[in-house]
């Protein structure tokens, strides 16, 4: 399969089978997001699907993550494959700045977290599949499972331990930013939004992140892709706290000299706001990237798809 929509007789017919057998085969691999299905004129199609959200916590619905699981998935990003999901730009998941570390003018509606809290009344939070893995594979990390999605429900769905009131999202949505995680948000395609605005995101740390380890484990220059912001210190300001930004930075973009005070690298920051909100000083502010480092969010699968392309062309 490819990434253009075939009907049920066209892939019965190149893998000469019955069109039932086919369709069964489709409907059950359609859980798991490895392929795609839209209605066109009354008839189903299906397409391969692209490595995209969802994939990790599809897998994980329907299998128990073992530690075999975990190990071929480490050795899977370790050995190269990591490089070819992550580093292509688009990223797989967009960094959006955390409430409070981006000037009110600054924010686009696909930053806008409080305006995606203020159109529904509940929310889906999925366990992070990261965090399982990495805790099945051994690690120590303390940061909370139930963290990830926060994907808009009607209004109706009743209330669980995955759906929660606006009331019980937000505080849990707090929560998450004052213990330093990074917000890796979702285009707003993945929720067949309209536009591109904020449609939830995963809630991620530099211990568990498969995204965020391709930076900080393998050495990856690009792991998420950046938000429109990077981190500036104003130096007069910082009172050399003992390094509160250095502590929420889940990408070792800062570190401190001599003195106490914070050196900033910008080529390893993601612009995701935590070292703002973290400053006990107010010494550290997002500002906005040149012209030609902003990044236009995707509008749609077929954009998101055409541009990654592009840059997977030019990689060796």
């Amino acid at each position: 399969m490819s990434r253009e929509y075939e009907t049920i007789g066209e892939i019965a017919e190149r893998l000469n089978m019955p069109e039932a057998t086919a369709k069964r085969l489709l409907d059950g691999l359609l859980p798991s997001n490895l392929i795609r299905q839209r209605l066109s004129g009354g008839s189903e199609e299906y397409r391969l699907g692209p490595f995209i959200v969802g994939w990790g916590e599809a897998i994980l619905a329907r299998v128990p993550y073992d530690r075999e699981f975990g190990d071929l998935v480490q050795q899977y990003l370790e050995e190269g494959g990591g490089e070819r999901i992550f580093a292509p730009r688009p990223g797989v998941l967009g960094v959006v700045p955390v409430r409070g570390s981006l000037k009110k003018e600054l924010i686009q509606p696909y930053d806008d977290i409080d305006a995606h809290f203020a159109r529904y009344e509940r929310f889906w939070v999925a366990d992070c599949v990261c965090r399982i893995g990495e805790t099945v594979r051994g690690s120590d990390c303390d940061k909370p499972v139930n963290r990830c999605a926060f994907v808009g429900l009607p209004p109706q769905t009743p209330l669980s331990e995955h759906v929660l009131s606006r009331e019980q999202a937000l505080e849990l949505f707090t929560e998450l930013e004052q213990q330093g995680h990074v917000h890796l948000g979702f285009y707003g395609f993945v929720a067949t939004a309209e536009s591109p605005q904020f449609v939830g995101s995963c809630n991620c740390c530099g211990d568990c992140c498969g995204i965020l380890r391709a930076i900080n484990q393998t050495g990856l220059a690009e792991g998420p892709q950046r938000s429109n912001y990077r981190a500036v210190l104003g130096v007069e300001n910082c009172i050399a706290c003992g390094g509160k930004c250095v502590e929420h930075c889940q990408v070792h973009a800062i570190s401190l000299d001599a003195k106490g005070i914070a050196i900033m690298k910008r080529e390893r920051c993601i612009g995701c706001g935590l070292c703002v909100i973290s400053c006990p000083g107010g010494a550290i502010e997002l500002e906005p990237v040149s012209k030609e480092e902003w990044f236009d969010v995707p509008t749609s699968l077929e954009d998101w798809e055409e541009r990654r392309l592009k840059t997977l062309g030019t990689m060796q």
